[in-house]
């Protein structure tokens, strides 16, 4: 069982529908409800969990030949504890390197990781 299906079914199981789509648009109906246009037809809602999937506005990745992973939640770089690339010497931080968890503040404390790893990488 996936990540995706195991909460789906705990979706399922709690009667909240789950509903697979492009998101297209938003109408926005006051201040707390809206109809969320999907490729697939409009659905109203009161709230909504969007699940985007990553990936790459570029292919710098494949032209230096970089491992990726491909995770639940689209294509991520490999990366090490560190942050360091399958490439020696390069490292990695943000949703292309962590596509799970897509935030500005795990974007910040992986740049961090990554750039204190490249300092120390040189240091060496």
């Amino acid at each position: 069982m996936t990540w995706t299906a195991s909460r789906t079914y705990s979706l399922a199981a709690r009667k909240v529908p789950v509903v697979d789509g492009q998101i297209i648009g938003i109408a926005r109906h006051g201040s707390h409800n809206a109809t969320v246009k999907l490729d697939t037809g409009p659905v109203a809602v009161d709230i909504l969990f969007a699940h985007p999937r990553t990936k790459p506005s570029a292919t710098l990745h494949e032209t230096l030949g970089f491992a990726t992973v491909n995770t639940s939640t689209g294509i991520a770089l490999k990366v090490d504890e560190r942050r360091q690339t399958s490439i020696p010497g390069i490292y990695a931080a943000g949703d292309l390197a962590n596509p799970g968890m897509p935030s500005v503040t795990t974007a910040i404390s992986q740049g961090a990781t990554a750039g204190i790893s490249a300092q120390q990488s040189m240091l060496v």
